[in-house]
């Protein structure tokens, strides 16, 4: 009975353990059928790979896009700017054109001065030969009176000379004789009077010559001033006319100046204004081509998206139709190795079985022997016999609960000591982690057996999961070497660094489901070096950064390093 006992003990465990194996080949087996399919393999993969190519092309598109935005209103702001001034250059060339039309209105008045003072001065000039003419007459009527002076002067001096040399009277006789040529005493004295009348005509006519010579002078003099005031005067007028036409003409010229310079400003503002309305125009038609592109890449992603669904959808009826083989495979396997084994267990029972039978015949037969031999002491010896046999049953009772004592012992010690391999890890994380947190968030998912979210399957998730924002930067662990940046459609865009061998093993990190890379094969980094941006590529359900250790290749729990 305590064999039996023993026996269904064994096959329990037996059992259990073959159970196990069963379930471990069935997800190996569904994992093999799920993911060597041709059709997750080909049509998935082609399909998923054109809508990433179309996701690249909308960022592209909308990187454009953006930039001829910016561009369109950096050309509109100019164009505002361009405007503007073109308002204000053709308010000034306005005000410089009326400007100019009132320094040629001034310009004409002023020429208008200087041939009014052209006039005067021909008018003047005309005075002032007049005044010379009166000046020459008057010098000349000077000269002849100065003669007339002489003469009457050297008359009345010849006469008082005469006089005196003969004596007054006897002198004048002599005069009066000389005159008349005739000595009668009357006629002498009747020459006498008319000699004096005659000297006192010359004193009387030097008299008045002098009066008019004094008179003339005062004349010339006067003449004189009249024609310096006209020669300053017709002088001064031109010269002032003439400098108020130059400056005239000169702010004139100089508002003509102006004037082109500003239409030429005008022209160029109009120019540059037609520039940047056709550079504007050409933007906004870029902007509205890449705009028209996103809608239709948006329409050929929603289309790559339905075709990816339908795909999903065949591929997850395959997977339950691979699954419900599988297992009906699997379970028909189990329920023939289940009967292999239970023969196997019945055909070792009974041998068992027959082994003691022949055991007791063999012991039974040498009794009986034993008491035929000693048949003297036959009740003594079947009194030792059965003490014996007592005995020998009572050790294998002993035997028995001994061995079944010692591997619930063993169980107990195996439990202990993983639950005391587990708190030494743990402390071990808490205390003496090599490696830093790859980026900021929290820990959605752990290392260990879990149902897969894409494949519906328990498997082994071989990292441990970080949830944050598609695009937060993923930095190194530690100092290290990338080793590879490699692309497929499980892991998706991912970074592998080499960090040499600590703690007695190789180890290596890898930041899977990346959207970009910041870092090429070979190049070594440092602790907290931006090394690439989360994403959501490969079998992703979402953003997040799924974290891997290795030691010597294989995957352990990353908290046993972090």
């Amino acid at each position: 009975m305590r064999r039996v006992t023993m026996s269904k003990h064994v096959t329990t465990s037996r059992g259990r353990r073959l159970r196990r194996r069963l379930h471990g080949a069935l997800a190996l087996t569904l994992a093999g059928a799920l993911l060597g399919g041709p059709a997750l393999a080909d049509d998935l993969h082609d399909i998923r790979d054109r809508i990433r190519k179309v996701e690249q092309q909308q960022d592209r598109a909308k990187d454009d896009r953006s930039a001829a935005t910016q561009q369109a209103g950096q050309l509109g702001d100019e164009l505002e700017h361009t405007s503007a001034e073109l308002v204000a250059a053709d308010e000034r060339l306005r005000e410089t054109t009326a400007k100019v039309a009132d320094a040629r209105v001034a310009l004409g008045e002023a020429e208008a001065d200087l041939a009014d003072a052209e006039a005067e001065a021909r008018r003047i000039e005309a005075e002032l030969a007049v005044a010379r003419a009166n000046e020459a007459q008057i010098e000349e009527s000077l000269a002849a009176n100065e003669d007339a002076q002489a003469e009457s002067r050297s008359t009345i001096g010849a006469i008082a000379r005469d006089s005196y040399k003969q004596g007054g009277l006897g002198s004048l006789a002599t005069t009066l004789e000389l005159l008349s040529g005739e000595s009668d005493a009357v006629e002498q004295m009747a020459m006498a009077r008319t000699v004096l009348r005659v000297q006192d005509q010359q004193i009387l006519a030097l008299s008045v010559q002098q009066a008019q010579a004094v008179a003339e002078q005062d004349r010339l003099a006067g003449v004189r001033r009249d024609i310096d005031y006209l020669l300053a005067r017709a002088e001064a007028n031109v010269v002032a006319k003439e400098q108020a036409r130059q400056a005239a003409e000169e702010a004139k010229s100089a508002l003509e100046a102006l004037e082109a310079q500003q239409a030429q400003d005008k022209a160029a503002l109009e120019k540059e204004k037609a520039k940047v309305e056709k550079a504007l125009a050409a933007e906004q038609r870029r902007a509205d081509d890449l705009t028209a592109q996103l809608r239709s890449l948006a329409s050929k992603k929603h289309g790559l998206k339905a075709q990816e669904q339908v795909e999903v959808d065949r591929i997850a009826r395959e997977k339950a139709a691979a699954e419900a083989a599988a297992e009906a495979r699997l379970r028909a396997e189990a329920r023939r190795r289940a009967e292999e084994a239970a023969a196997r267990q019945q055909a070792a029972e009974e041998a068992a079985r027959q082994r003691a039978a022949e055991r007791e015949a063999q012991r039974q037969r040498e009794a009986a022997a034993e008491a035929q031999r000693r048949s003297d002491q036959a009740a003594a010896d079947e009194a030792n016999r059965r003490a014996a046999a007592a005995d020998a049953e009572a050790r294998r009772a002993q035997d028995a609960a001994a061995d079944a004592k010692a591997r619930e012992d063993a169980q107990e010690r195996a439990r202990r000591q993983e639950a005391v391999q587990e708190r030494a890890q743990a402390q071990q994380v808490s205390s003496s982690g090599y490696l830093s947190q790859p980026m900021p968030g929290g820990i959605t998912s752990e290392f260990g057996m879990r149902l897969h979210p894409i494949l519906g399957i328990y498997v082994l998730h071989s990292g441990i999961d970080f949830g944050a924002a598609c695009g937060t930067p993923v930095a190194a662990a530690a100092d290290g070497v990338v080793w590879a940046t490699p692309y497929d459609d499980s892991r998706g865009n991912h970074v592998i660094v080499d960090h040499g061998v600590q703690r007695g093993v190789n180890l290596t990190t890898a930041y899977l489901h990346l959207s970009s890379f910041a870092v090429s094969p070979g190049q070594s980094v440092a602790r907290g070096q931006v090394i690439g941006y989360e994403g959501t590529t490969g079998s992703s359900t979402g953003c997040h950064l799924h974290f891997e250790t290795r030691e010597n290749g294989t995957p352990v729990n990353p908290r046993n390093w972090l």
